[in-house]
């Protein structure tokens, strides 16, 4: 049996992919991030474990559906991780393993959540609609300093405790998964995204999440975070008071910004016009017997 301390320092290191030629590589890279480290493969493209795969480099092998992303592997692999670090890997292209220690220290300075850093808005002269649905959403979030930061990004990772605040099935949308994160109050950072040292095949890009899928996730999540708080997003509305607009028999317009009362204005706006277009007709009338 287990001793606490090991299951303390466990790190689970999930990583989903297409095609079973790169599952020895991955599970080799994997197993040199930490002293005690926990491999979970979640092959994307299979309904169930054949057995010429049953072992990969002592790695656990778990299927998923044919059609299933990156994300959906991602929420499979953290319910089968046992781990008291969970660290989320890309399906494409091998890691130095040292760079990837970096996702795990913050971890141990209570932090629950590490993002890769969010790149730049603009990519070759052509703005990144998905970096802008990311963005938005971590404002709307008041988590600016996030940028453009995202649980759609592998490698990423956080805790145990984080993992069980947010629940492991709401991984399979990430958009949403950060937004049960900060509700819940989990501190979050970033760090700078490593690099590549090689791409795998082209056969492992099946998991890959259509543009068009995250766009929609992300505003399905900007919705439900607009319907908990309100209908500006927590954000201020100055001296506004739009709650008179319904209110009927006040001047709206003036109301809804300065909140003032009928009584000190006596009849409202509409007293005042009448009683300039009075003075007006007098002064016309004086003019004109003036001229007689």
């Amino acid at each position: 049996m287990d001793s606490p301390t090991c299951g303390q320092n466990l790190v689970s290191v999930i990583i989903p992919t297409h095609g079973a030629r790169n599952a020895e590589r991955l599970a080799h890279m994997a197993k040199q991030i930490a002293p005690a480290t926990e491999v979970i493969i979640v092959y994307a493209s299979l309904c169930s474990q054949p057995a010429d795969i049953g072992c990969v480099a002592e790695a656990k092998v778990v299927a998923a559906g044919k059609h299933a992303t990156a994300s959906e592997c991602h929420a499979i692999g953290a319910q089968h991780a046992t781990g008291n670090v969970l660290l989320f890997l890309p399906e494409e292209g091998i890691f130095p393993p040292a760079s990837l220690r970096k996702y795990i220290a913050p971890l141990q300075r209570d932090y629950d959540l590490v993002l890769s850093a969010g790149g730049r808005m603009l990519t070759k002269g052509r703005l990144s609609t998905v970096r802008c649905a990311c963005a938005l959403l971590n404002d709307l979030l008041g988590q600016k300093q996030l940028g453009s930061a995202s649980l759609e990004t592998a490698p990423f990772s956080l805790t145990r405790t984080a993992l069980e605040a947010i629940g492991p099935h709401k991984l399979q949308v990430p958009a949403t998964a950060l937004v049960s994160a900060v509700q819940k109050g989990l501190a979050i950072t970033t760090v700078a995204p490593v690099s590549r040292e090689r791409k795998s095949s082209a056969a492992n890009q099946g998991v890959a999440k259509a543009k068009s899928l995250v766009l929609q996730e992300h505003a399905k999540a900007i919705q439900l975070l607009l319907q908990d708080q309100n209908v500006r997003g927590a954000l201020p509305d100055g001296e506004r008071h739009r709650i008179l607009v319904q209110v009927p028999g006040l001047l709206h317009l003036r109301s809804v910004f300065y909140q003032q009362s009928r009584e000190k204005e006596g009849d409202g706006w509409g007293a005042k016009r009448k009683e300039r277009s009075k003075r007006a007709r007098k002064r016309v009338q004086s003019r004109q017997k003036r001229s007689h």
